[in-house]
């Protein structure tokens, strides 16, 4: 009867180990189960290049921006009249040729056509004939001068042929006035070299915004034939209204964007204010000289700008530059990059004063120096994370 007791006991014990072990085994599974989503890395995405292309997506830095107490106003790019040429032909004529394309930078005097007209070589032909006249003309003053003062030569004699040699002269110098006018070579055409063209020069040095001819065409003194903009002299033109004006001041930062392209920012500074309003729109004209490069700015081009009253520089992205979910804030940065294949993180921040098409951004956590973000077409990067999730679920 004992030993039956002792058989009954150990098989009682061997099956609570054997309970214990597989609840162990099945409590392991479960904790496995449940850590590895834990693991895997939900905030991370992997693009090609050619899918950053596809879908436009730009990467950028952060900026440094002054979104401070700021007075928005609007105006345009213009150019100071001393640096923008209409060029014409003083003598109407047909085009021979165009030395020039729109977009050309050209230096002042350089030809930009040539014009062809038989009246060119008619005022060289007059000159020549002119020059030799005069010579004949001087000499007979010379000698009647001569003659009036040994009392040979009568005053009338002499007064006659002195009026004839300096109108002679007049006449000469007027003609040599207008072929220098139309751009002819004076020592040449006194060699006897007469040319039937005249070059067509530019006034000032700068890019050729406008061509209004072609090969063949006949243009006349009065038809504009070119446009010459000096764009390295662009300012910005911005209206101010009259119950503004008192809050700007020469010196004063202004920082602006195109109005077609709002996430390129620029600088300038306040050099000059209007002294007069404007009475259909009651502003006054303050202008701002464009501070570090004019890379893709043109004269006309109308920007949205602010007047910094003052400074309050942040790290800042592009609006676009941000996601929310949930009521949080999040932007992706780039962790690393082999070869065509990049790798994001998504991280969350803060958001503060939003202005100029950009948001300051205040880090959880430390960034790394010289971080690249992506800039525009997060959300397609946030689409991409989000089917990876799904992915590892199933």
């Amino acid at each position: 009867m004992t030993n039956i007791f002792k058989i009954i006991s150990a098989l009682l014990l061997l099956l609570f180990l054997g309970a214990c072990t597989n609840k162990s085994t099945q409590t392991n599974d479960k904790v496995e189960k449940i850590s590895k989503p834990q693991e895997t890395r939900i905030n991370i995405v992997s693009l090609q290049q050619r899918q950053l292309d596809v879908m436009k997506i730009k990467l950028g830095k952060i900026k440094y921006v002054n979104l401070g107490n700021t007075l928005k106003v609007n105006g345009q790019l213009e150019l100071p009249p001393q640096r923008k040429a209409s060029v014409s032909a003083i003598v109407g004529g047909r085009v021979k040729s165009v030395a020039v394309i729109e977009g050309d930078y050209v230096t002042k005097g350089q030809v930009l056509a040539k014009l062809n007209n038989p009246e060119f070589i008619s005022m060289q032909r007059d000159y020549l004939s002119a020059k030799s006249n005069i010579t004949f003309l001087e000499k007979n003053y010379m000698r009647k001068k001569t003659l009036f003062k040994d009392g040979i030569a009568s005053a009338k004699s002499f007064q006659e042929a002195e009026a004839v040699f300096n109108q002679a002269k007049l006449e000469l110098n007027a003609t040599k006035a207008n072929l220098k006018l139309i751009g002819l070579d004076i020592a040449l055409i006194e060699k006897g070299k007469i040319v039937s063209t005249v070059p067509i020069v530019s006034p000032i040095s700068g890019n050729v915004q406008k061509i209004d001819i072609n090969i063949g065409k006949f243009v006349s003194p009065e038809q504009e034939m070119f446009d010459i903009v000096d764009n390295a002299h662009l300012h910005i033109g911005l209206k101010v209204f009259e119950k503004d004006i008192d809050k700007v001041k020469v010196g004063q930062k202004v920082t602006f964007a195109l109005t077609t392209k709002s996430e390129k920012i620029y600088e300038g500074e306040i050099f000059a204010l209007g002294s007069a309003f404007e009475m259909a729109t009651r502003a006054v004209k303050v202008h701002a000289k464009i501070i570090g490069t004019h890379k893709g700015l043109l004269s006309g081009m109308f920007v949205e700008a602010r007047i910094v009253a003052s400074n309050k520089k942040v790290n800042a992205l592009p609006d676009g530059a941000f996601v929310t979910e949930k009521g949080l804030d999040y932007i992706f940065i780039q962790r690393k990059r082999v070869k065509n294949k990049i790798e994001f993180e998504k991280i969350q921040v803060n958001k503060g004063v939003s202005d100029l098409g950009f948001t300051e951004v205040v880090f959880i956590n430390r960034m790394p120096k010289n971080a690249i973000v992506v800039t525009k077409g997060v959300y397609y990067v946030n689409a991409e994370m989000q089917k990876s999730e799904f992915a590892d679920e199933d």
